[in-house]
């Protein structure tokens, strides 16, 4: 990214499909519908696994690697179709546009200094990221 090569907007992207900060979303069932077997009946819930689609190596090349030039039009970091997340520019905004060029700028030889462990389920982040300020 310092280099020019790739755009905030991207690392932003890869990150949201790389670690999915909403880790699933329930739905009900409203339609009786057999899966592979697997009998739905209306008022059943499923969980939507977001993680689990944005790292599907049917869909992504290197899904396991943070890669912010590799192809993420598949990515289901914010929902899709009436469940897309309405805050989905706002961070994207806020954060690519926003928050990272400004901490990247006042701050450029920024670097981790440590591990920068994860938690959640539902909603996923880090719990810490201790940094270095050169």
């Amino acid at each position: 990214m310092r280099a020019g090569d790739i755009t905030w907007l991207q690392v932003f992207e890869e990150y949201a499909r790389w670690i999915s900060p909403i880790g699933m979303s329930p739905r009900r069932i409203a339609k009786a519908h057999d899966l592979n077997g697997i009998r739905l009946d209306p008022g059943d819930r499923l969980f939507f696994m977001f993680g689990s689609g944005n790292r599907d190596e049917t869909v992504f090349a290197r899904p396991d690697i943070f890669d912010p030039t590799q192809d993420i039009a598949a990515a289901i970091s914010f929902g899709a179709g009436p469940h897309f997340c309405a805050g989905a520019w706002a961070s994207r905004c806020l954060i690519a546009e926003v928050a990272l060029p400004m901490l990247f700028g006042r701050f450029p030889g920024i670097a981790l200094a440590g591990e920068a462990p994860f938690g959640g389920w539902a909603f996923r982040g880090p719990l810490s990221v201790p940094v270095r300020l050169r």
